[in-house]
């Protein structure tokens, strides 16, 4: 636990691929942990990459890196132990997930509506004229790939991600 904390405050950071994720033992009363043990190929920038192990838990419903996830870890150069450093990745971090989504809800809603003032100072809302016809295919097509990639990477619901198809046609 010391080496964790250590780790995570002087560790140096990479990227890492995971090569291979086994699922251990249930921790807790209620099973609501999980330990897994994952073989990692770190990546430095500055030095060979080089195979680590982690064992760490998660939560049962969390989502977890898997085989071949691209992810952050830090690193200690003396040991090369690693740990994850998921903070901040939207596809494992769940407060990075809500704020990325929220995010593009308003890209969505922006792309929607054009935002003008009054004299008055009130706020306006004004619906933009329509792109040209292919220039509005080719931003759907784009929108819509978006939304698969971030519905595949988990950081929008099906019911999120129907809904925002449909506002697309």
């Amino acid at each position: 636990m010391f080496d964790q904390r250590r780790i995570r405050k002087h560790g140096l950071t990479a990227q890492a691929l995971v090569l291979s994720v086994r699922e251990g033992s249930a921790l807790g009363g209620n099973g609501s942990w999980q330990k897994y043990d994952f073989i990692l190929e770190v990546r430095p920038g500055d030095r060979a990459a080089f195979r680590a192990e982690v064992r760490e838990r998660f939560y049962i419903v969390e989502r977890k890196p898997a085989e071949a996830d691209l992810v952050s870890v830090k690193y200690d150069p003396n040991t090369l132990k690693v740990i994850f450093d998921l903070t901040g990745d939207p596809r494992f971090d769940i407060e990075a997930m809500q704020r990325r989504t929220a995010q593009l809800k308003w890209d969505t809603y922006d792309r929607t509506q054009s935002r003008t003032v009054s004299p008055e100072g009130a706020a306006v809302f004004v619906t933009p004229p329509g792109p040209t016809p292919d220039r509005a295919t080719e931003d759907r097509t784009q929108a819509l790939a978006r939304l698969v990639s971030l519905r595949d990477a988990g950081a929008i619901s099906e019911e999120e991600f129907a809904t925002l198809k449909a506002r697309l046609h």
